[in-house]
């Protein structure tokens, strides 16, 4: 199993690979609803891997409408030219364009809460891509299933705050406007929203693209993680919202977690940053008894 990290600062790259990181996930504006690097920042992220030794994914995770279909093939071959390990990417539209220019072998499906099951998984992976990513709201034992029934070639989220929704309404900016207020938004990760239903704080971002709502919660997987080893192909680490400090101490974690030390180093945490609540998700409990 890798260990990747989505990466927030190109500095901290130099640091991942003393802390038994595999490689990164980075992306653009252009076809990222997060990632603000451009297309020479990708170069400098490129040449800083090689340096370190990690693998640079490209994240696509917007859905492509056909008046964009030119500039995906360009923002491909630019890709290509890189030579990055691999692609993750949420529209199916990608997958065409993809195999057109021989990239599918890179291919790492994300469509978020899709792959639920193993014949899905069996589908998209006999497309020919790498793997596919389980999605956040199935338990430990799905995702086990899964994984067993297609070769490992899954991939998962093991630390961090886990999208919940997403919309391409702006819903941010329009509130603002609604209050008469000029205040911009766009990928700000300092903002919070709390509905009437419940009562804890929401991480909330908006790009061009639109709104996305994340957990209260951040998802860890410390007394998972050995058993995980085994069955996951790449283990995700998403740095948004999540303080250096904090994602360096995860880092350091990781590295060293067992079975013998997992509760103990989750305790540590909970007590360093005990501002912060984290949590399993859905991993022993299915979405129909939660929400």
């Amino acid at each position: 199993m890798e260990l990747l990290v989505t990466l927030k600062n190109i500095d901290y790259i130099k640091r991942f690979k003393d802390y038994g990181v595999f490689g990164v996930i980075a992306g653009t504006p252009v076809f990222s609803s997060r990632y603000m690097f451009d297309l020479e920042d990708l170069k400098i992220i490129k040449d800083e891997c090689e340096r370190y030794n990690l693998d640079m994914y490209i994240s696509i995770d917007t859905m492509i409408e056909e008046k964009e279909r030119a500039l995906l093939y360009e923002y491909l071959e630019f890709i290509k030219g890189l030579d990055v390990k691999g692609i993750y990417f949420t529209d199916l539209a990608i997958l065409k364009a993809a195999k057109d220019l021989k990239l599918e072998s890179k291919l790492i499906y994300d469509p978020s809460t899709l792959i639920t099951n193993s014949l899905d998984a069996y589908f998209y992976l006999s497309q020919g891509i790498d793997s596919v990513m389980a999605a956040r709201e199935i338990t430990l034992d799905e995702i086990t299933e899964i994984s067993k029934n297609n070769n490992c070639d899954i991939d998962m989220q093991i630390f961090g705050y886990v999208k919940t929704a997403m919309s391409k309404r702006h819903f941010l900016s329009n509130y603002f406007k609604h209050l008469g207020q000029n205040y911009n938004v766009s990928n700000k990760e300092t903002l919070k929203i709390v509905e009437e239903s419940r009562d804890y704080e929401m991480p909330i971002t908006e790009t061009k693209y639109g709104t996305n709502i994340y957990t209260d919660y951040i998802l860890c997987t410390y007394e998972e993680y050995h058993h995980l080893r085994h069955y996951i192909k790449r283990a995700i680490i998403d740095d948004i919202f999540i303080r250096e400090d904090m994602l360096f101490d995860v880092l350091k974690d990781y590295q060293r977690c067992n079975d013998d030390n997992a509760s103990l180093l989750l305790n540590n945490l909970k007590l360093k940053y005990y501002k912060y609540t984290f949590d399993k998700g859905y991993l022993y409990q299915k979405t129909n008894l939660t929400k």
